[in-house]
């Protein structure tokens, strides 16, 4: 039986895999030739960190990450992870936890860390990261996710409810999303999230989520897409 870290991979392939080729980008995981615009085709190669390899990275950072989300990050490296609605931090074998560091290291983490809430990714309309929130006791340190506002600059009322409740919860939706989104508007799948994390997305998260609808709505109204 397939996991959920390979479903959500399996889903993300079936997306144009496109990255603009840099010297850090190995043989092994190109998939074309780099095209004259300077982009080439990716694919995934196995992974070769070990969870200590994350451990020391949340360690200097005085911070811890889901093991969800360490395991579904070390599965394999790969160029690239922007889900539209989310983007996740990427990994290169010359560099594979840079993107992981680059969302703990600069000004915001630093107000927000010490508060127990820890970005790992950004959300899709640029608002800010999305961040883990560390505030409360939960098994295996799964945290639920909340959307912090950069425009707050640290200050909690920035902090968005929960709109996922764990790290495992919002891989399965985002599996769904981009599987659904082949054939549906955007605006259309966003729904189903209420009934793949009832705790998370289709609770406290439903206000956030129903924006997100409101607006796919309003652009196909006026755009057509």
């Amino acid at each position: 039986m397939t996991d959920n870290i390979e479903q959500f991979f399996n889903a993300y392939l079936t997306r144009d895999v496109s990255s603009v080729y840099t010297e850090d980008v190995p043989k092994e995981m190109m998939a074309s030739e780099v095209n004259e615009d300077g982009w080439y085709e990716w694919k995934l190669i196995p992974g070769s960190l070990t969870n200590d390899d994350y451990k020391k990275v949340a360690a200097k950072f005085s911070t811890s990450l889901p093991v969800s989300f360490i395991e579904w990050h070390k599965r394999y490296f790969f160029a690239d992870c922007d889900c539209s609605i989310v983007r996740l931090p990427h990994s290169l074998p010359s560099q594979p936890l840079a993107e992981i560091i680059a969302n703990l290291d600069w000004y915001l983490p630093e107000q927000l860390i010490p508060l127990g809430l820890i970005p790992f990714a950004s959300e899709g309309n640029d608002t800010g990261p999305l961040v883990f929130d560390t505030r409360g006791s939960v098994e295996k340190n799964d945290y639920p996710i909340r959307v912090y506002d950069h425009e707050y600059d640290g200050e909690l009322d920035g902090l968005s409810e929960i709109i996922f409740s764990s790290f495992n919860k919002m891989l399965a939706c985002l599996t769904h999303f981009l599987n659904e989104t082949n054939t549906r508007k955007h605006f259309e799948v966003i729904a189903d999230f209420y009934t793949i994390d009832p705790d998370g997305a289709g609770s406290t998260g439903r206000s956030y989520w129903e924006s997100w609808i409101t607006m796919g709505w309003a652009n196909f109204e006026e755009f057509g897409y």
